[in-house]
């Protein structure tokens, strides 16, 4: 009877569970495979043999080498992966801090899933190409050690987790840089004293915005204006301008109003909720960010004043 031999120095039960779930599925295809257990100093090792009289045939043959391969491939991409993900960091990045290492494992995380519920995919497009190799390799041997497989047959799968984590980092950097930036916002607006009571903040579409009064006209005040003039000649975002021009007029409180935004995440909003905290109120609907009005917003920074 044909056998394989599965070796591994750690997680073996997770392995023989992953293959217990395959070789269920391949007795339906009327084949059975038996899983022997030994040891070898440090390494466990998985004997998966094929029982019964077609044992010696092509075709059981191809079946349980798929079905192994299919086994490891998924126990590397949804069980090992992030213990390789914390292994490249501790290796490339062991200057940060134990929290801060985790939140980069958490960062590589999303790098690799892409954008928005994707994780399926990008997950079985890695698990597709190392099935293949897998495959490849049991075509002419039957015994096969997962670290050493891994680490010098998977040299491509190792390097896009590399390239991700470089790119998790990059990213964690620049949220640090953000929150710290955030901070010193939010306190250099609680150390000043209020120039106005309220303002009501409404956001266009596009980066465009108003700053109004209750009754919906346009703020006028010397600071503001002073500040446009300062700003208007200088290369800045609509994001930046708004913050510079609500930290000039340190209102006491602001309502913002959002309907004039397309739905999901809005940075803009988590920027003025980050500087400004409970001052800040969000409307739900009201006669100033009514539609039509709401429409009315401008991109220029003029409009802050007119």
């Amino acid at each position: 009877m044909h056998a394989i031999t599965i070796g591994t120095a750690a997680g073996i039960d997770e392995i023989r569970q992953r293959l217990d779930d395959e070789f269920r599925l391949l007795e339906e295809e009327g084949v059975r495979v038996r899983i022997g257990q030994s040891h070898r100093g440090h390494f466990a090792f998985l004997d998966c043999e094929i029982d019964g009289g077609d044992a010696r045939s092509s075709r059981t043959d191809a079946l349980l080498r798929h079905y192994v391969a299919s086994a490891l491939s998924d126990v590397i991409v949804e069980k090992w992966e992030r213990d390789l993900i914390r292994k490249i960091i501790r290796g490339s990045y062991s200057y940060f801090s134990r929290d801060e290492q985790d939140l980069i494992a958490d960062y590589t995380g999303r790098t690799l899933r892409g954008n928005g519920d994707s994780h399926h995919g990008y997950a079985v497009n890695r698990k597709s190409k190392i099935l293949h190799r897998l495959r490849d390799y049991l075509d002419t041997a039957d015994e096969l050690v997962l670290e050493g497989f891994v680490n010098f047959r998977l040299r491509d799968y190792i390097e896009e987790l590399e390239d991700a984590v470089d790119r998790a980092v990059d990213e964690f950097l620049m949220e640090r840089e953000y929150r710290e930036f955030i901070r010193l916002l939010r306190h250099f607006v609680e150390i000043q004293e209020p120039r106005i009571a309220h303002v009501h903040v409404l956001l266009g579409p596009e980066g465009s915005f108003r700053l109004v009064d209750d009754d919906g006209g346009a703020i006028r005040s010397e600071a503001l204006e002073e500040f446009v003039v300062e700003m208007v000649e200088s290369e800045v975002n609509y994001e930046d301008l708004l913050i510079s021009a609500l930290i000039t007029l340190a209102p006491r409180t602001l309502t913002v109003h959002r309907t004039g935004r397309p739905p999901g995440r809005d940075e803009v909003w988590e920027t003025i909720l980050g500087v400004f905290g409970d001052r800040t109120v969000e409307c739900e609907g009201c006669a100033i960010c009514s539609p039509a009005r709401a429409g009315t917003c401008e991109p220029s920074p003029a409009s802050l004043h007119h």
